[in-house]
């Protein structure tokens, strides 16, 4: 529609006019309909209202910003303009637009004041002025001469002679002065010099290019800028946001230098995350093969975390861990045995098996605990002064004679002791139903299998449906299994009982064949 507009500073006052002149030409090259929306046109960074004047003819159209504020000599604008073309809506169309001082060419006007011309010429204020007015004096003083001779001569003076009188120098024009007095700061009118005072025009564009700025496609073509400091209305496209974050994510994490951002990276992971490994061969809910590669004890004691399939957030300290297959082996078993692929992270977070704590507490020193108030120094002393001259038979005996009716209280050993005592060889007494079913690998219903409750009295054997029932209250209760003949002992399961009956389930499989006797070849 335009090319680069050229608006000139005004330089009789702070603020210029700045016009735009739009032509709308459509694929035949001939002008069409134009509108203008003065309402959302706008100089960019600028929020003067412009004026638009349609009437110059179909498709020319000029738009009019007055009195621009603060505009400066070689300054670049952009017009952005927004209406309509041939019916069809445009918006946000740039218009680049430059800033010139004013200037003048072959229209005889300028812009110079009296003492912008003394200035240009190179003349002081007062030498023009002077040598102007002298020729006006000198030429009243041979007019005065002139008279006394024609007096004395008797002889008229010629009009041409006597219209010297008349000689204003502000305003006539003298076709010819050999001579004025002496001039100040002459101005040198040589070929040399007036090629030297030209103004060096090569940079600008030529009519060609000015011609293709009406091509200009602001969606399509290229600008290249230099310094641009506009960083408004600029946005990163969706792709480009896709691009930065796909890089980010596959960007590989190293330890950085210190006080970066990747070296803090870097010690969050190595503090969180020790390993990461997925689940392979056939997983048990207390053993599994691995992926993991370290040497055997690596991970023992360290707490191992799963992070997919249906144990993600499940974690259970590692017992041992060995080098072959990277097999786990767990202090306690899992809710039910992973599936193979399943992934996991090993945190650096050691934990002690149970044993190795009672171990310690009981293989403790006894002469490690002499601090009167500490918990040690009082079991001692408790310990210690049990017995004397108590008869332990007599003890005895007053523990088995002692009415089962004086223990009733909910929580007292007694009544936990009753009850076990009472409900052996039965399912308990509890509030909610736990069944248990024995099977074997086909889903066959196994016979003859006794299932315990840890810690408890409670055993039951399974029937021909291969189930049991135990009636417990809430609480994580260890189930283990006796297998009938031919069968493996399969290991423990956690039953955790809280508002609501549950089902749990073993599947055994037969007792492998007599090992073979040919040694191993490594």
């Amino acid at each position: 529609m335009a090319g680069e507009q050229t608006a000139y500073l005004d330089s009789g006052s702070t603020g210029t006019d700045v016009v735009i002149a739009i032509n709308c030409i459509d694929s035949t090259g001939s002008h069409t309909a134009l509108t203008i929306d003065t309402t959302t046109t706008r100089l960019h960074g600028y929020s003067v209202v412009p004026t638009a004047d349609l009437s110059v003819g179909t498709g020319i159209a000029t738009i009019t910003f007055a009195n621009v504020q603060s505009l400066a000599e070689g300054q670049r604008l952009v017009c952005k303009v927004n209406g309509t073309a041939n019916g069809i809506a445009f918006s946000e169309y740039a218009i680049p637009v430059i800033v010139r001082a004013d200037e003048r060419g072959t229209d005889s006007v300028t812009s110079l004041d009296a003492a912008g011309v003394r200035t240009a010429v190179g003349l002081a204020s007062a030498n023009l002025d002077t040598q102007l007015n002298n020729i006006n004096t000198q030429v009243g003083t041979i007019d005065g001469i002139v008279d006394d001779i024609l007096v004395d001569t008797g002889t008229d003076i010629p009009a041409s002679i006597a219209a010297l009188n008349d000689f204003d120098p502000t305003t006539d024009t003298v076709a010819n002065v050999t001579t004025v007095g002496s001039v100040t700061n002459a101005v040198t009118t040589d070929t040399a010099s007036r090629d030297a005072s030209k103004a060096n025009v090569s940079a600008l564009a030529t009519s060609a290019e000015i011609a293709a700025l009406n091509n200009f496609d602001p969606a399509t073509d290229q600008v290249i800028v230099g310094t641009n400091t506009d960083k408004t209305d600029y946005a990163l496209s969706s792709a480009a946001n896709d691009a930065i974050g796909a890089a980010f994510l596959a960007y590989t994490l190293t330890k950085g230098s210190p006080g970066t951002i990747e070296r803090a990276f870097w010690q969050a992971l190595k503090a969180t995350q020790l390993a990461d490994g997925e689940v392979s061969g056939t997983p048990t809910a207390s053993a599994f093969d691995t992926n993991l590669t370290a040497v055997t004890g690596a991970y023992d004691h360290l707490l191992l975390l799963f992070t997919s399939g249906s144990l993600a957030g499940e974690a259970r300290p590692i017992a041992t861990y060995s080098s072959t297959n990277g097999r786990i082996t767990l202090q306690e078993p899992l809710t039910a045995a992973p599936s193979s692929s399943d992934e996991f992270i090993v945190v650096p977070d050691h934990s002690h098996p149970v044993s190795e704590i009672v171990e310690g507490i009981f293989n403790e020193p006894q002469a490690g605990y002499t601090t009167a108030g500490t918990f040690g120094y009082y079991l001692d002393s408790q310990v210690s002064a049990a017995g004397g001259a108590v008869d332990t038979g007599a003890i005895a005996d007053a523990v088995w004679d002692e009415s089962r009716s004086g223990h009733t209280t909910s929580g007292t050993f007694g009544y936990y002791l009753d009850a076990q005592v009472s409900t052996a060889g039965s399912g308990g007494s509890g509030l909610y139903q736990v069944s248990v079913l024995v099977q074997d690998a086909s889903n066959a219903a196994l016979q003859g299998a006794r299932i315990n409750v840890d810690g408890t009295t409670l055993t039951l054997t399974t029937d021909s449906s291969g189930v049991v029932r135990f009636n417990l209250d809430s609480g994580v209760y260890l189930l283990t299994c006796s297998p009938p003949a031919n069968y493996d002992t399969p290991t423990s399961l956690v039953a955790t009982v809280t508002n609501a009956d549950i089902s749990k389930e073993f599947t055994l499989t037969p007792t492998s064949s007599a090992p073979c006797d040919v040694p191993w070849v490594g």
